[in-house]
């Protein structure tokens, strides 16, 4: 990729590349300029929030959010399947897409192994005028199809109860990044992030407060009668999964963010956004995301979901330091062998001149890391994981050369056939992906 990677030693392939622009014409079609730019090329420059799922034939199944800009009337999530691994791709195909009235940006796919239908899962957020509360505010939804995604199915929507976070009834401000888990005990788990918007006296939504939930879809390895799928909201009770805002109001990350925009902890401190979930070894969930508080939060489950420990920072190994990591995603994955793959980007949010965990630019997100780690036999600290030393995955040249905005955002580690790899996408314009050796991921796991 002429000028925009640094470093970038296991690259395999380009998963989707927006086409050339001329000059500064990116920058044109970020800010809403008409320009001379023809519409099929301003429609695919932002590309974001990939995600890999497996059919049974071997082949490989991704979605991403594509449109001119996020936010764009054009966002629509699309798919692109490979047949040999990842080196080529099918030209993205729509599956749905946003209109006049309602935003569709962000999908997760998920394949039920029996039946090979896949279905695809999204929020539908209403387009409103963005001062007010109801701006964004949808309903969870689907779409599946039986012919790997050739056709798809018409809409259903999936009723959810309301919680304390929803300012609007019956909707919320609710988003997905990570596709459906069947967890060792069977249960299949989505999990999403909703957030709180306060309309014309939302000051920064920076400093949001925000939580994560799951839905337990029930039957769907089951029954093919979308009429008679059952989902459950998990935890249990009218909140999600939070930070304990009084246990951390003294965090140096979070209060360098409140300052920056005026925020106090009451307001924003339980923040806690895009969980990934790993089964333990002992039966219980681990749930990794995001935070303010300059490092990936760890929440446990001992009932499958139903209730949640606070979230902590997760560290190093019990009773060493955090892993340092500001506002983005860090996913975390078990592999097959159960060793314990984390993403993320390696700074508290004050490097490279950063004011805060969320500032941009590329300056918090970028370059993307990699750590692996293991379970310490009969240890709770820490979820009982150890991690070894972290290894620079991905940096994007930050030398001015090219279009820098967000770096490496929202990776996905995954294995097939044996093999490692995490796709991610560059300063939300292209998707890329990378093969790490098995030699190299034995490298980075730690000596119990």
């Amino acid at each position: 990729m002429k000028h925009e990677m640094r470093h970038r030693p296991f690259a395999r392939s380009e998963v989707y590349r927006h086409p050339e622009l001329p000059g500064t014409a990116f920058d044109a079609v970020r800010s809403r300029i008409k320009s001379d730019i023809p519409l099929e090329i301003a429609s695919v420059c932002k590309n974001e929030s990939n995600c890999t799922v497996f059919l049974n034939d071997g082949s490989w199944f991704t979605t991403w959010s594509q449109g001119s800009w996020e936010h764009a009337p054009d966002e629509r999530i699309v798919f692109a399947i490979s047949r040999d691994m990842g080196m080529t791709w099918t030209e993205p195909a729509p599956i749905v897409g946003s209109s006049d009235t309602e935003r569709i940006a962000y999908g997760v796919p998920f394949v039920v192994p029996e039946s090979e239908r896949i279905y695809v899962f999204f929020f539908a957020g209403t387009r409103a005028d963005r001062s007010l509360p109801e701006y964004d505010a949808g309903k969870l939804g689907y779409v599946f199809s039986d012919d790997q995604g050739r056709n798809w199915s018409q809409r259903r929507e999936i009723v959810l109860p309301d919680r304390d976070m929803n300012v609007c009834c019956d909707r919320l401000h609710g988003w997905l990044n990570h596709p459906p888990r069947i967890m060792p005990t069977g249960e299949v788990i989505l999990p999403f992030s909703s957030g709180k918007r306060g309309g014309l006296n939302r000051r920064a939504w920076r400093i949001a407060p925000a939580e994560v939930g799951l839905v337990w879809c029930e039957n769907i390895l089951t029954e093919q009668d979308p009429e008679r799928l059952r989902f459950t909201l998990l935890p249990e009770g009218a909140r999600g999964i939070r930070v304990d805002i009084f246990q951390h109001r003294e965090n140096p990350s979070q209060r360098r963010l409140l300052q920056c925009f005026g925020g106090v902890p009451e307001d924003s401190g339980f923040n806690f956004q895009e969980m990934t979930v790993v089964a333990l070894s002992d039966g219980r969930w681990l749930g990794v995301g995001r935070t303010f508080l300059g490092a990936p939060g760890y929440t446990v489950s001992r009932d499958r979901g139903r209730t949640w420990t606070p979230v902590e920072p997760l560290c190093y190994a019990p009773g060493r330091e955090p892993i340092q990591h500001p506002m983005t995603m860090c996913p975390i994955t078990k592999t097959s062998d159960g060793r314990f793959v984390l993403l993320f980007t390696n700074n508290d949010g004050s490097q490279r001149g950063a004011k805060h965990v969320w500032d941009g630019d590329g300056k918090t997100r970028n370059p993307q890391w990699i750590v692996v780690g293991r379970e310490i036999p009969g240890e709770r600290e820490n979820a009982g994981l150890s991690f070894g030393e972290p290894m620079i995955l991905a940096e994007v040249d930050d030398s001015g050369e090219t279009n820098l905005k967000t770096g490496v955002s929202m990776p996905q580690f995954f294995e097939s056939g044996g093999r490692f790899f995490v796709c991610y996408n560059v300063n939300k314009e292209h998707i890329l992906l990378d093969e790490i050796p098995g030699a190299a991921l034995d490298q980075l796991t730690p000596d119990l």
